[in-house]
This record gives structure tokens, sequence and C-alpha cells, in this order.
């Protein structure tokens, strides 16, 4: 059975790769115009955001059975302070 947290997490984890996703097409415009190694890092920084995030929803959609139920909330509030921390720093890259 699926709980409602894990659910969420799932739901927190797309959200997550929707913010990376922006972050990283805003850092992208960003390097195209000064070509600063510092807009690269940034770009990587992005990338990697995106690339995690896309790996756990994978990982807790395919091993959702194997996730003792009593990690739910932690991967909940995990998902979810990421979210918090994607969602200032692409509000603070489109200022």
């Amino acid at each position: 059975m699926t709980s409602a947290l894990m659910v969420g997490s799932i739901a927190v984890g797309c959200a997550n790769i929707s913010l990376a996703a922006a972050l990283f097409t805003v850092y992208r415009v960003v390097y195209a115009r000064t070509k600063a190694p510092f807009s690269l890092a940034l770009l990587l920084f992005a990338l990697a955001f995106l690339a995690q995030n896309v790996l756990m929803v994978y990982s807790l959609i395919t091993m959702m059975a194997l996730v003792p139920s009593g990690l739910d909330p932690y991967l909940l509030g995990v998902g979810t302070l990421e979210a918090v921390g994607l969602g200032a720093m692409l509000w603070t890259a489109t200022r």
C-alpha cells in the first residue's frame, strides 16, 4: 500500500525537477550572454540538481515497496526543503 506521504514525496520531487529545469534554463541564458566561469559553474550546479531530482523520483517510483514507511515523512520533508531552496534560487536568479 502506497502512503500519502510517499505520493507527496514523488509530487514534490516532480516539482523540484521543474524548478531545477527552470533554474538550468535561466543560468544557460546568463552563461550564453556572459561566458563567465562563474555562470558556467552555476549551470553545472543546476544540472546536478536536475539529475539528482530525476534520479530521486525514479528511485522512489521503482523502489517504493522497499522503502520503509517510517522514512516517508523524512523524504517528504527533505524534498519540501529542497523545493523551498530551489524556489528561492530561481526567484533570486530571475530578479
